[in-house]
């Protein structure tokens, strides 16, 4: 063992670096690079089944076409609330809020990654959308009419990037392991039901939103990890 411990030392090291919490290219580094491969690999396995016409697309149509034909006056109104949460409206409003109060506190590496991911965000999802030129599911008697481009989900692709960010943010705040585990659920609680209500309402297809959140999770990945590794550095 001491020889293999010996023989192999500066991998070894390398490989410690890579999983320590503190090192200036360590834990966050991995992870941050992880959820890139795999939210890259994610996406691009959404556009080929797209651009290839498999199973997903059957999938897309029929599924918008069950919710448009199981949906009731009740589950309509807590559709549009729940879809109200990542609205361009509300996202940015909090995303200013949030801005401001870390203004306040002088909490400049925080401001950074807040304005690099939600700022950076939509335009790439404008720029995916034109990019795409996906339309959105044609139903009869819709409950929402929108002429733009449906491919990513923007409401989903707001939602993923502010509420993930909020999840990062509070993994740092609280110590406790029960508190994290709330706050990324909460998070993702509420990603997947605004997704969801935006194909409940017929302005996206389930491949749209799975889209926007690999999307966002890499552009949230490469946000992070860029002002985490800054700020280890200084």
């Amino acid at each position: 063992m001491m020889t293999f411990r010996q023989r192999f030392a500066p991998q070894i090291k390398f490989l410690q670096d890579r999983l320590s919490p503190h090192a200036y290219l360590g834990l966050h580094l991995t992870l941050g690079m992880l959820a890139i491969i795999l939210g890259c690999w994610w996406f691009g396995g959404i556009v080929e089944d797209l651009l290839t016409n498999d199973p997903l697309v059957k999938i897309d149509h029929d599924l918008a076409l069950w919710f448009h034909e199981h949906g009731t006056p009740a589950i309509t109104l807590v559709a549009r609330i729940l879809t109200f949460f990542g609205s361009v409206a509300f996202i940015t409003s909090a995303s200013i809020v949030a801005a401001l109060a870390f203004l306040w506190r002088k909490s400049r590496d925080r401001l950074l990654v807040l304005v690099f991911t939600m700022g950076g965000g939509s335009l790439l999802n404008i720029f995916l959308k034109h990019i795409f030129h996906r339309q959105r599911p044609v139903l009869e008697n819709p409950l929402v009419t929108l002429s733009s481009y449906g491919f990513p989900s923007g409401h989903t692709m707001g939602a993923t990037l502010f509420y993930g960010l909020i999840a990062l943010f509070a993994t740092g705040w609280w110590v406790s392991r029960q508190s994290r585990v709330l706050a990324w659920s909460g998070a993702g609680v509420l990603i997947l039901f605004v997704g969801l209500s935006r194909i409940y309402l017929g302005a996206h297809y389930l491949s749209d939103v799975m889209g926007a959140m690999a999307a966002a999770i890499v552009w949230l990945a490469v946000c992070w990890t860029a002002v985490e590794t800054l700020r280890r550095r200084r």
